[in-house]
């Protein structure tokens, strides 16, 4: 079928000439999209590319139109509408951030979306693409909409809006009485290209250092991606990297991956917050699999891989803790199997507000996820003894009413020691979650989440404290083989924006929760082992919520003051938390 004629594109005046040669990109609107009339052709949306140049999201989060759901398309011309940070300049601030910021470059946008001109489209993935597009880091949402329809011929518009990525990198976080710091420079959209550098130095309680990280998400506009880390501490080094073709959509039919990571550095023993002994690790694994998958079948979508992973786990104990303590075993392992995974995937998503951010559109993964993989390690494969290495998790989330939303997940991993018939480094944990949106700027969580190992290692901790949730005690203060957490916290989305660039939310919270041993404490833990600070602990607290609307899509500022609910060692009355998470 010989698409219908096309009207060619200009540019309207000399202005976005002009500002395309000076700084590389165009004015809000680069392109005049499709046709208004034309025989035999139907106008679907009132929406043209001029008035999506100001188009603002927040103002119409529901800015499409309704096909018929089981109508089938080609897909004919796409006309990107690419914002800049700021779609209405309200001030000098707002146009200096517009005038040096390269805007995200129109072939990128393209390369994101999960369908090329000619194929065959409907509403379901035109909703996909959106996710798609939103999901990236650089950019604050997007809309592709429905504009004209020829025969079976679909042409649509898809707008997007930039947020700056260049970033001088100084950043200070506070959780469970410890001070993290780091600075330099980070870019997560280089040039408009969708591209991320980072150069930065990092330094914590455990160790400082320097790090450069690259990642490039479509190689040359292709479906490949590709990363790289390297980093420089005063403990060691590491050196990561990741080449991938995923499976970027539901309908995608083939993957590919092949990862390696080298990792020395100093670790540690932990137990009510403090290190009390300290050992030298060396973590190498590399992996690589290829995988297929028939597509979407009706709502579901079921994808197969095989390969091959190595993995080998070196560790240099101190002499007192092996004079000290000689029924430790030596934690080093090696394992290298061949395996085989499965991955089925529900395709149910649901678009909303103020859940997990302020004032924002999210997209609600709902349904069942099931993910599996069975693999075997001998000498002959590479490993050491012969093992059964097994990973299994399920989730799954469903609205029980138009404002309750209940979600579970659970995690099972570990080896099985064919050669010793014990399991090794077992480690399980499930997750339920309740939210309850019972005003319209009020929402209700309540989380509960429980994690026990069986087998572990050494290097292997169950760790509870300030920086896994419980925000009045310090870092790592309790550890053991059972852990569980209970949160209950009630949120506010506020509608004040200051200078149009930040998003404020509140929430009062609860923390309670426990680790502990379910049989004996091993040897090597402190004295006061047997004491009741493996008991259980709780804390309450206020916490401001600051979102960007202008910066990276993956950041919400977290500001907490908990109080503490029972005091034991090193327990401050009034614990203050300063983090950067990905949600409320």
């Amino acid at each position: 079928m010989s698409l219908p004629s096309r009207l060619p594109l200009a540019l309207r005046g000399p202005g976005p000439l002009l500002l395309a040669l000076l700084f590389g990109h165009a004015a809000p609107c680069v392109a005049v999209g499709p046709a208004a009339a034309e025989p035999g052709c139907e106008r679907l949306s009132a929406l043209d590319p001029e008035s999506l140049a100001t188009f603002r999201f927040e103002d119409d989060p529901h800015a499409r139109v309704e096909l018929p759901q089981d109508a089938r398309y080609r897909l004919g011309q796409i006309t990107v509408v690419r914002q800049d940070v700021f779609e209405r300049p309200a001030n000098w601030l707002h146009r200096q951030a517009n005038r040096y910021h390269p805007r995200t470059r129109e072939q990128v946008v393209r390369s994101v979306l999960p369908m090329r001109p000619g194929e065959e489209v409907d509403a379901r993935l035109l909703a996909e693409a959106e996710r798609i597009l939103r999901s990236k880091v650089y950019l604050y949402d997007a809309r592709v909409i429905p504009a004209r329809l020829c025969g079976d011929v679909l042409d649509i518009l898809v707008v997007t809006r930039d947020v700056w990525t260049l970033m001088p990198r100084l950043s200070v976080s506070r959780a469970g009485g410890e001070n993290d710091v780091g600075i330099g420079i980070s870019d997560t959209n280089v040039g408009g290209s969708g591209k991320s550098i980072l150069l930065g130095y990092d330094r914590d309680e455990d160790r400082r250092g320097m790090v450069l990280a690259v990642s490039d998400p479509n190689v040359n506009d292709s479906r490949w991606a590709a990363d790289m880390v390297l980093v420089d501490n005063d403990d060691g080094e590491r050196y990561a990297a990741s080449i991938r073709r995923p499976f970027y959509a539901l309908d995608a039919r083939h993957a590919f991956r092949l990862d390696g990571d080298d990792f020395e550095r100093d670790e540690g023993l932990y137990f009510l917050g403090d290190k009390f002994w300290e050992y030298r690790a060396d973590t190498n694994v590399v992996r690589t699999s290829l995988g297929w998958s028939s597509g979407l079948r009706k709502r579901f979508v079921n994808r197969w891989s095989v390969g091959y992973g190595w993995e080998q786990y070196r560790f240099d104990l101190p002499a007192a803790l092996v004079a000290a303590f000689p029924e430790v075993e030596d934690p080093r392992r090696r394992y290298g199997y061949p395996f085989l995974a499965f991955e089925r995937l529900e395709d149910d998503f649901d678009t909303r507000v103020n859940v997990d951010r302020v004032q924002r559109t999210e997209d609600l993964a709902l349904g069942q996820r099931i993910n599996a993989e069975l693999g075997y390690s001998s000498d002959a494969t590479g490993g050491e003894g012969e093992h059964v290495v097994g990973r299994l998790s399920f989730a799954d989330a469903a609205w029980i009413s138009d404002r309750q939303l209940v979600s579970f997940r659970a995690w099972l991993s570990g080896y099985y020691d064919l050669d010793d018939h014990r399991g090794e480094n077992m480690f399980a944990q499930g997750l339920v979650t309740y939210r309850w949106q019972h005003a319209d700027a009020w929402s209700l969580l309540v989380s509960a989440a429980a994690a026990a190992t069986r087998g572990s290692t050494l290097d292997q901790q169950l760790l509870l404290g300030g920086g896994s949730g419980l925000r009045g005690y310090p870092n790592r203060y309790q550890l053991g083989d059972r852990r569980f957490l209970v949160t209950v916290e009630e949120r506010f989305y506020s509608n004040i924006y200051p200078l149009q660039m930040f998003r404020l939310g509140t929430a009062a919270f609860l923390d309670v929760g426990r680790a502990w041993y379910e049989g004996e404490v091993p040897d090597w833990v402190p004295d006061d082992r047997d004491a009741d600070h493996f008991g259980v602990i709780g804390n309450v607290g206020l916490g401001l919520r600051l979102e960007s609307t202008r910066t990276r899509r993956d950041l919400i500022i977290h500001l907490d003051v908990a109080l503490p609910l029972r005091d034991g060692p090193d327990v401050r009355g009034v614990e203050v938390t300063l983090t950067a998470k990905q949600t409320l």
